[in-house]
């Protein structure tokens, strides 16, 4: 799986890699800082809340390095975390982690802004459900802002269906009435 190509696109090779703790901490933080910046920017126009109604002080930074190991979860077959890279360079990521008996989530599906219109956030969660199938989950959900239209999309054209919050969501529960849950049966 290390390293594996994921496709050519405007030829240039993008390449999935596993992402590793702690080697890749540094990156990671940098990508889901920006992931949740993008993210919380919408929501806070949209719903009137803040950085720090959602964060600790409103310090991203400071609430990753905690989460990140819960994020990128325990590894196969429980768990994938990725790092797209085109040459060498990282333009996105994404993973999946086990929910419970059965039931994993898609988590942090990132695409940066120089990478995006190249297909790359729906190879990725194709990769990640083919992913989860192979790890035997039954089940997979995942939650996202209900400012990311053009995800939500996506994620419907794959197949999930919005469903009421659950308990093992990462969302802080002042967003639960504002936020997309959804599952899809694998």
């Amino acid at each position: 799986m290390p390293g594996q190509r994921l496709a050519h696109r405007a030829d240039m090779t993008i390449r999935f890699r596993p992402a590793r703790l702690p080697d890749d901490a540094a990156l990671l933080i940098d990508l889901n800082a920006e992931y949740l910046e993008f993210v919380f920017s919408g929501v806070a126009a949209r719903f009137g809340v803040t950085l720090a109604d959602i964060f600790p002080g409103g310090d991203i930074r400071a609430y990753l390095p905690a989460v990140l190991p819960k994020t990128l979860g325990a590894g196969p077959p429980e768990s994938i975390f990725y790092i797209l890279e085109q040459q060498g360079a990282a333009i996105g990521m994404g993973g999946l982690r086990r929910v419970r008996d059965g039931i994993c989530e898609m988590k942090r599906v990132y695409i940066r802004d120089a990478a995006k219109g190249q297909g790359l956030g729906r190879a990725l969660a194709e990769r990640l459900i083919a992913d989860a199938r192979g790890f035997g989950y039954r089940t997979m959900f995942l939650d996202t802002a209900p400012t990311l239209t053009t995800a939500i999309a996506l994620y419907e054209r794959l197949g999930f269906a919005r469903i009421p919050h659950y308990p093992e969501v990462e969302v802080p529960a002042i967003m639960h009435p504002n936020w997309v849950f959804m599952a899809k049966d694998l």
